[in-house]
Formats: C-alpha cells, sequence, structure tokens
C-alpha cells in the first residue's frame, strides 16, 4: 500500500459508483495502470467488493442509532450496518415498522448487549421513491456497480435519465454504495463522529466525509483520513466547533442490503 492506493480507496469510499476511468483522470495514472491497481487491490483482499447501503426510509421503516460495548455481537436482519471502533464500541444501525417495534429490537439488544452507550431516534422522514427508482434499487442490489448504460439497455430509458435517479438518491440518502475493505490492511483510518450540531460541523469534515447518517439536526459523520495525524487534525477542528461531539476510530465495518421489496411495504409514516 502506498499514498496512491490509498487515494484509490479514498475515492471509492467516497462514491461506491466513480469509474475506474474518473479515477485514473484524477490522479493523473493512464488507465492501464488504475486497472492494474484496481485488481492488486482486489487479489490481496485489501479490496473485497461493494455493498448498496438503502435508508430503511425508503421502504418506509423506521431508523436509529444505538451503540453498545462490544463485549459481544449480534447479528439481525433488521440491522442494516454495524461500525465496529476502537473505543470498545460497536454502532449499529437498525430499523422496525413502527416505534414500538423498534422500541422491542432495543430491548432486546439490552438483553443480549447491555446497557446501550448512544441511543439516537432521527426526525424521520418519508422518503418517496418512484417506481423507476425502485427498479433501479433493484437492478443495484444485484450489482452496485453496474453502469448506468447496462440499466438503460435493461429497462429501455436513456442513460442521462438512469444517471439524474442515480445522483437524486444519493443526494436525498436513499442510498449508499459503499466498497468492502480490509481496514487492517489498508493502513488507512476510518473514524466517526456524532454531533447534535451536525449542520456546524459539517463544513470542518466536508474535505473527510465519507458518509453521514443524519436527519439534519443530528446525526453520525463517518470520515476518511490518509494517516492518524491527519485524522487529528480533523477531529480537532470539529470539536472547535462542537466540543461534546463523540470520536471513535473504526476498525472495521458491514453494510447490509435490504432484501425487502418496495411493493410489500407499507408506510408507517
Amino acid at each position: 500500500m502506498d499514498i496512491v492506493d490509498k487515494r484509490i480507496l479514498s475515492f471509492f469510499l467516497k462514491d461506491g459508483r466513480i469509474s475506474q476511468r474518473r479515477i485514473a483522470s484524477l490522479l493523473n495514472l493512464t488507465p492501464a495502470s488504475l486497472n492494474y491497481r484496481f485488481r492488486k487491490l482486489i487479489d490481496s483482499n485489501i479490496l473485497k467488493g461493494f455493498k448498496l447501503y438503502i435508508n430503511p426510509n425508503f421502504y418506509g421503516q423506521y431508523q436509529l442509532y444505538i451503540a453498545f460495548k462490544n463485549y459481544k455481537e449480534i447479528d439481525a436482519d433488521w440491522i442494516s450496518f454495524k461500525l465496529r471502533c476502537l473505543e470498545w464500541l460497536n454502532v449499529y444501525g437498525i430499523y422496525g415498522s413502527s416505534q414500538t417495534e423498534l422500541k422491542d429490537r432495543i430491548e432486546y439488544m439490552r438483553k443480549e448487549l447491555g446497557d446501550p452507550v448512544l441511543t439516537y431516534l432521527p426526525v424521520q422522514y418519508k422518503l418517496k421513491p418512484s417506481s423507476l427508482d425502485k427498479k433501479i434499487v433493484e437492478m443495484l442490489k444485484e450489482d452496485p456497480r453496474l453502469a448506468s448504460s447496462e440499466i438503460s439497455k435493461k429497462l429501455g430509458i436513456n442513460t442521462r435519465v438512469i444517471e439524474k435517479h442515480i445522483r437524486h438518491m444519493r443526494f436525498r440518502g436513499m442510498i449508499l454504495i459503499v466498497p468492502e475493505i480490509n481496514l487492517g490492511r489498508a493502513d488507512i483510518v476510518i473514524f466517526s463522529m456524532f454531533s447534535k450540531r451536525i449542520e456546524d460541523i459539517s463544513p470542518v469534515l466536508q474535505e473527510c466525509k465519507l458518509w453521514q447518517f443524519t436527519d439534519g439536526y443530528a446525526g453520525i459523520t463517518v470520515c476518511y483520513a490518509d494517516n492518524v495525524e491527519g485524522a487529528k487534525k480533523y477531529i480537532n477542528g470539529a470539536r472547535e466547533v462542537d466540543k461534546d461531539s463523540d470520536v471513535m476510530i473504526i476498525y472495521d465495518y458491514e453494510f447490509k442490503t435490504m432484501k425487502q421489496s418496495p411493493e410489500s411495504t407499507s408506510s408507517p409514516f
């Protein structure tokens, strides 16, 4: 792993659908050189693939973020993501069809994992995916990096329309394409910050931001840095704005693709 490899991973982390040709251009590499490095990252099991994360609100589900001491872990269909942190914490994204169901699931987790260290129920927004959005998402479940041109051919719709819908879903936080990276071998730093002043700290973290789970008021921002010194710079900058923000260094993460079909779900909102 050199700095160029790290930059390649950072581009995938920020945009899991970015083309190799675009990365080559940004890094001033030939397409052949970029492809060689890309294949090497895969062959060395540093880059293990890509996952489609779907905001539970897309299917009319309530979502919640919750953290427990990581003495043990649990797994369940209603866990949408898991961030494993060095601070003896696991941060979970969970969802349910109602707030009552969420409370039941929190209680189940409490019995298995102990009392939560952090719990945050964001303001729930009713997302309104179009029928085309739903069709695109179903195709991205099979291949998160499926080219827009291929989706266009299969659906018989102009490529620019497909790209517009994908951009819209990403901008609204409906979907996220996440690279599966072996962080232990990648030698990069991924950290998260939870803040109740998300709008205030966002400008400070904009340069390093990868993913953000927020309702516009509070939430979790996940960031990238080449090394610890770089991470420290961003963390200190954010804490100058919000001294009460919580920082967690992520050593592993897991995102799940919801298998639920939109047509079978009625919205609780």
